[in-house]
């Protein structure tokens, strides 16, 4: 799988180090939730819903005062106040709705993570998260425990593919804490991304508030420069992969276009 590196990142990269996103780098709109469309007001409940939410506080009652009080006068006597009690049930709903479904900025600040994709010849990829063309992308071993232990500094980390829906994610609990990090939208399906997420207390972070994570010897498996990487970054990764050896083997190709068709084609850099 592959990740994107910014050339400002490379000093990092060079010290085996990996930084990690949080969640402002992320800027997705259904986490930040600036500005979130609510319906104005509820419809009026129909007799038979009314009837059936009185029911439900009647049953939560004490039992001294169900003794005292049939069903059918207490549904008589809140009818006289329907209205205010409408009001009140759909607060209520409207409450519970926004609780489950839209997600806290606050909960997601706890944690950094880095994202990785399956191909790194779409365009899409390059134009958005790839700085268009500028980045660097990282081929990573997924198989390599760095990223299949399920703790990481004696922190639980998670990794896992996103899934693509529509719908709001859940909300948070203890099996998935972090669920609107890992839902996109279905028209990112193609993106086929994974995420690993850990805590910001289990990461390491310069005076700058950078938050980084050592990698170990083998898990790059190769470099991939984009097609629009500045002269400076492009000469200071074939140094790398020349003379450092901690990076001795690692492929270091380039992105460039098709002659014949509309495709993103890597090609080695000697």
């Amino acid at each position: 799988m592959y990740t994107f590196i910014h050339p400002n990142h490379v000093p990092f990269l060079k010290q085996l180090r990996l930084v990690f996103n949080g969640i402002d780098d992320l800027n997705d709109p259904f986490i930040e939730n600036k500005r979130v469309h609510r319906p104005v007001s509820q419809q009026p409940l129909s007799d038979s819903e009314f009837s059936a939410a009185m029911g439900k506080n009647y049953e939560s009652l004490e039992p001294h005062i169900k003794s005292m009080v049939t069903f059918e006068y207490y549904l008589e006597q809140a009818s006289q106040n329907r209205a205010q009690i409408e009001q009140q049930l759909n607060q209520q709903a409207l409450a519970s709705q926004v609780q489950s479904s839209v997600a806290v900025k606050a909960v997601y600040e706890k944690v950094g993570f880095i994202r990785l994709f399956d191909n790194i010849h779409q365009q899409g990829l390059w134009e958005s998260v790839g700085c268009q063309h500028q980045c660097i992308a990282i081929k990573l071993d997924p198989s390599h425990e760095y990223f299949s232990h399920t703790s990481f500094n004696q922190k639980p980390q998670i990794f896992e593919a996103l899934e693509y829906d529509d719908s709001r994610p859940a909300a948070p609990c203890k099996e998935n804490p972090f669920p609107a990090l890992f839902r996109r939208p279905e028209h990112f399906a193609y993106e086929r991304e994974r995420r690993l997420v850990r805590p910001v207390s289990a990461l390491d972070q310069n005076k700058e508030g950078v938050v980084y994570s050592r990698l170990p010897k083998g898990v790059i498996k190769g470099i991939y420069l984009g097609l629009g990487c500045a002269p400076s970054v492009i000469d200071t990764m074939h140094s790398l992969v020349t003379h450092d050896l901690q990076f001795r083997g690692v492929g270091l190709k380039q992105l460039g276009v098709s002659e014949t068709h509309l495709r993103l084609v890597a090609t080695t850099i000697k």
